[in-house]
């Protein structure tokens, strides 16, 4: 869209103003000839047309033309300016999620008959993300072994999102959560209300490693948890969950109360199982 105040805009505008003027002058027969005053205007009227001829490489005046030009310019500096500042949101939102940037389909194993269907339903998760944002959100439970690619394949569609939508990601550990809220790692009250509301509104919550070894959860931590999903249900913001626990060992790791509120997602189980994808350190590869 062009401005109307650029001052090309109005010249070019002013121009064709007077130039109906004087077509209209040209009307009465004798009407330049006896005023030296119009005439020597419409000199200088032809001179500024001849620059602005010379400037558009335009070899004849029309200014229809000359507008439809400039709005192309403008607009592909527009649309130039949104690529810029659209790459630059998405490495701000990446940085802000804390990926892995190794996290990506595209180094995933497409052939590993272990990872086609878990790719495939990530894949769908992606593409029905917009939907569950209207619908109560939507949930992944990614579980499996240790090393499996549990976070590989959350930290995938995140980037995803990111790339894709421009989607607001928190990757997080439990663990690290539990430190920050109940540990005073953050000390100050307003900054952990801040961080518990970044919690409850981020487009997409990833909590990693929930229950990590552990067979029972803390009350008062399964109690936050349960509070945050039903939360984030109510605000239709989606989640993932990665455990190393199977839905059974979950349900009794975490307990009826979070466990829940997992289940009014209507979540996608997602079950990794292999060897080791992580790569070996030196000779040893146990």
């Amino acid at each position: 869209m062009t401005d109307p105040h650029d001052p090309l805009r109005q010249e070019l505008e002013e121009i064709e103003a007077k130039r109906q003027r004087i077509a209209k002058a040209k009307a009465k027969q004798d009407l330049r000839i006896h005023d030296p005053e119009l005439s020597q205007h419409v000199g200088g009227l032809l001179e500024r047309i001849r620059r602005l001829q010379a400037q558009t490489g335009g070899s004849q005046y029309d200014y229809e033309t000359l507008r439809k030009e400039y709005d192309a310019k403008a607009n592909a500096e527009v649309r130039e300016l949104q690529k810029t500042a659209r790459q630059e949101r998405i490495q701000k939102l990446i940085a802000q999620a804390d990926l892995n940037p190794d996290w990506i389909f595209d180094k995933m194993d497409a052939t590993d008959p272990a990872l086609q269907y878990p790719m495939e339903t990530a894949r769908y998760f992606i593409s029905g993300f917009e939907h569950w944002e209207k619908s109560g959100g939507g949930c992944m439970l990614i579980y499996g072994d240790y090393g499996t690619g549990k976070s590989t394949l959350a930290g995938a569609v995140a980037h995803e999102l990111i790339a894709l939508h421009q989607k607001s990601v928190i990757f997080q550990q439990w663990a690290s959560v539990v430190d920050r809220l109940f540990f005073n790692v953050i000390q100050d009250q307003e900054e952990r209300n801040q961080y518990r509301r970044a919690l409850e509104e981020v487009d997409l919550l990833i909590i990693d490693e929930v229950a990590a070894n552990r067979t029972k959860m803390a009350e008062s931590q399964s109690s936050f948890l349960g509070h945050l999903l039903r939360r984030r249900r109510n605000l239709s913001k989606s989640v993932i969950i990665i455990t190393n626990h199977s839905p059974q060992s979950l349900h009794q790791a975490i307990g009826d109360f979070s466990f829940e509120a997992i289940k009014a997602f209507n979540p996608v189980d997602i079950h990794l199982s292999g060897p080791s994808r992580r790569p070996s350190i030196g000779h040893y590869n146990g």
